[in-house]
């Protein structure tokens, strides 16, 4: 597909040039609309990759932005799993608090558990000692008169009396030291129990706190799990459109890759029709200057030049020769107005436009292309000649041409090919007169150009 339209494109190139070859005697250079035409095809084509390219920078600068979105999004998830990590680290830390207090937990109920052993033992103790003293008290109340008498009676002596009485006494002592020391027992085992149970309680507290917060903290990762998840999605969407944009770009790189294959072809194809309408320009102007009575150059070059140009404007007229052999100033008792631009095989080659401008006079009459040692009267002696007005203050002239190669009224590029150098006119050998003028007075053309 893109050959048949480069085909077309030539072809009609083509079409163009052969309408302008063919009207090549009636008009004196070869028209615009053919290069327009060619100009306007290839400016399409550049218009198009300029565009291309504006699209690529453009998708490049989606793409830097969907690279930068997608790395604070990982930072992001970094963060969170970093977060998450922390937050798992302090449940662990809580199952481990758990577990002691479990254990405490376990602990203080066994302990509660003994206690409550040790206290119903201690008190069916204490009720059987508290029944038996009851039982103690109601006999030594009812018989306690005759329990003294007998003591007394029965006694032997007066210390044998005394030794019963002290052991009644102690007898009575020692029931109420233990059933003191008993109801210490008691006070110390329900003081014992109520801290324990008052301990578990805590535990128990404690307990139900550490769960909830381990319920929170794992509310909170599952929170944060689901963060994360979002914004592996959103990694996950950035980057399948940075994917495509890398794709749409890379095919438009690949049509503009395309688009300057074509244009190279049609830029040869127009340079290789280019270089066939000069030489056929070349010929015409040639046969002008047969039916004007001029010289024919043997020059087959190209009809432009690339000049570099100095002060106001205007660049060397003789490219690729650079010698002088009479520069500006007096010379035998006149004014010589110009310079003289002669080295070896200087003889027919192309002279060139200073500066664009207008072809003002002319002269392509004379046939003396010879050294001389006077004037043959051609051109004024200047012999075959060119003037090129170029903006009403500037103009230039160039003298001793073997012939001229523009008519009166042509508008001239700088560097264009006006005529060809040899030795008409007062001439006493090959070499291009040159005169610059500024506002109708001949100036140094040194102070305006050099080689």
């Amino acid at each position: 597909m893109k050959n048949l339209t480069v085909t077309k494109k030539i072809l009609a190139f083509l079409c163009c040039t052969a309408v302008s070859v063919s009207a090549v005697a009636a008009y004196p250079i070869v028209t615009d609309n053919c290069q327009d035409a060619s100009a306007k095809t290839i400016q399409e084509i550049q218009e198009e990759r300029k565009a291309n390219n504006e699209k690529i920078a453009a998708l490049q600068g989606e793409i830097d932005s969907l690279e930068g979105d997608k790395n604070n999004e990982k930072a992001y998830q970094d963060s969170l799993n970093k977060q998450i990590g922390c937050i798992q680290d302090n449940i662990n830390l809580l199952n481990q608090e758990l577990d002691v207090i479990a254990t405490d937990i376990n602990a203080t109920q066994g302990n509660i558990v003994l206690l409550d052993e040790d206290i119903t033992a201690q008190q069916q103790e204490i009720d059987t000692n508290i029944e038996l003293f009851k039982q103690r008290l109601c006999a030594m109340y009812i018989s306690s008169n005759e329990s003294s008498a007998s003591v007394i009676l029965g006694s032997d002596s007066f210390y044998d009396v005394m030794s019963r009485v002290q052991m009644i006494n102690r007898i009575a002592e020692y029931d109420d030291e233990l059933i003191e020391n008993i109801l210490g027992e008691i006070d110390r085992l329900e003081q014992s129990k109520s801290e324990m149970e008052t301990e578990k309680l805590s535990l128990e507290m404690k307990l139900e706190e550490q769960e909830v917060r381990k319920k929170e903290k794992a509310d909170e990762i599952a929170a944060l799990n689901t963060q994360l998840m979002k914004t592996q999605s959103e990694i996950d969407r950035l980057a399948l459109a940075q994917q495509d944009l890398e794709r749409k770009k890379e095919d438009i790189e690949k049509d503009n890759a395309e688009l300057a294959a074509e244009q190279a072809e049609i830029e040869a194809e127009i340079a290789r029709q280019a270089a066939e309408a000069q030489r056929l320009e070349n010929e015409r102007l040639r046969a002008l200057q047969q039916q004007s009575g001029g010289y024919v150059s043997n020059y087959s070059g190209p009809m432009s030049f690339e000049v570099n140009a100095g002060a106001a404007g205007l660049g060397w007229p003789v490219p690729g020769h650079s010698g002088i052999s009479s520069y500006y100033g007096y010379r035998w008792g006149t004014l010589h107005g110009g310079i003289d631009i002669s080295d070896g095989g200087i003889m027919g080659a192309p002279v060139v436009a200073a500066r664009a401008g207008t072809v003002t006079r002319m002269n392509n009459s004379c046939s003396h292309n010879y050294g001389k040692s006077g004037s043959c009267g051609c051109g004024g002696g200047y012999g075959n000649y060119v003037a090129i007005s170029h903006d009403g203050t500037y103009s230039t002239l160039y003298g001793h041409l073997t012939s001229a190669c523009v008519s009166v009224g042509d508008y001239v590029e700088q560097g264009q090919v006006i005529g060809y150098v040899g030795s008409t006119g007062w001439s006493t050998g090959e070499h291009l007169h040159f005169e610059v003028y500024v506002n109708g007075v001949r100036q140094d053309p040194m102070g305006y150009v050099s080689p």
